[in-house]
């Protein structure tokens, strides 16, 4: 870190640079990590509830039976462990991408899942889905059920 402090901001007296650091810089940045590590722990750790919700209201807002919120909140508690693990080892956007592409592959009908529609497909199809891939998604699935897909994501 030192080194990339003197190329950028060094310039001809680095020593001069690197005395200034020493006045409470790095106390500042070490007491503000623990600060924001903090207030990620506390975010992480409303995961599981924040999730059980999103599950409860689009069950109920796409008419689905209803499923008892303690089922839904232990389910998700238990499928966030090994996923929480995994942000640090693959990465938020991959861990991401990963949870939309799966939920699209398990999903019986996206093309009448307003959540999969909205939370998986449309993000990947911003994301930049190729031709090619849309080429292959007709290969593996039906043609009605990719036309049907397309048309209720407005031709995506």
């Amino acid at each position: 870190m030192i080194q990339e402090l003197d190329n950028r901001f060094g310039g001809s007296k680095p020593r001069e640079a690197r005395r200034q650091l020493t006045s409470h810089f790095w106390c500042d940045l070490l007491v503000a990590f623990a600060e924001a590590i903090e207030k990620y722990s506390k975010a992480v750790a409303q995961i599981p509830e924040y999730v059980t919700t999103i599950i409860m209201r689009s069950r109920k807002a796409d008419g689905r039976s209803p499923l008892l919120e303690a089922l839904v909140g232990l389910a998700v508690r238990t499928a966030w462990e090994p996923i929480k693990s995994m942000v640090c080892t693959t990465g938020v956007e991959e861990l991401r991408r990963t949870c939309r592409i799966l939920a699209v592959l398990i999903c019986p009908a996206p093309e009448d899942h307003k959540a999969v529609q909205d939370g998986a497909l449309l993000p990947l199809a911003k994301e930049g889905l190729l031709e090619t891939s849309k080429e292959r998604l007709e290969q593996v699935f039906p043609a009605d059920w990719v036309q049907r897909l397309r048309e209720g994501l407005g031709g995506v």
